[in-house]
């Protein structure tokens, strides 16, 4: 991989692998797309959101709200929205915490955790479809790539010393 540069015609945006790697990869997981409609993961159609708070849900027996929001890295009220639509597809019940009346807990009904098994089931075979085409260096590579570069994100947004240098001037 090589180093960052500003590309050429006095543009501000970097010219290296980094961002265009990134950039095809959102490409090609239609992450970019601005109307983010349902796919379909085992015969169920469910948004890219969806599908990973059926993921952080399926994994745990209740959670609160707010917790759900920390493990999705998104705003309160977007979580709000996103529960709300999952309780109106009878995926999801959202009951005041009795220990504090200001938390929801959620919990996974029957149906909720049948939808979740099916989308996760569906991306456990589409991933193993996908690492099936890469060699056992390019997986052990990009195992060890994605950690380095969770590391240095998580170190970059992290505030304090080990936080981001200032901008240059």
């Amino acid at each position: 991989m090589q180093t960052t540069t500003l590309s050429g015609g006095g543009s501000s945006f970097p010219d290296d692998d980094l961002r265009r790697l990134l950039t095809h990869l959102a490409r090609l997981g239609r992450l970019l797309d601005p109307d983010p409609a349902p796919h379909d993961h085992g015969g169920v159609r469910v948004s890219t959101t969806e599908v990973f708070a059926l993921g952080e849900l399926a994994e745990v027996e209740t959670m609160s709200q707010q917790d759900l929001a920390e493990r999705l890295g998104l705003e309160k009220s977007t979580v709000s929205r996103l529960a709300a639509s999952l309780q109106a597809r009878g995926w999801l019940t959202r009951e005041r915490d009795p220990a504090n009346r200001r938390f929801y807990r959620l919990h996974l009904t029957d149906l909720g955790a049948e939808a979740a098994q099916r989308v996760g089931k569906h991306l456990h075979d589409h991933h193993a479809h996908l690492l099936g085409l890469l060699t056992t260096e390019e997986r052990h590579g990009l195992a060890v790539g994605l950690a380095g570069l969770i590391r240095a994100m998580e170190r970059h947004h992290r505030p304090g010393p080990d936080g981001p240098p200032p901008p240059p001037h």
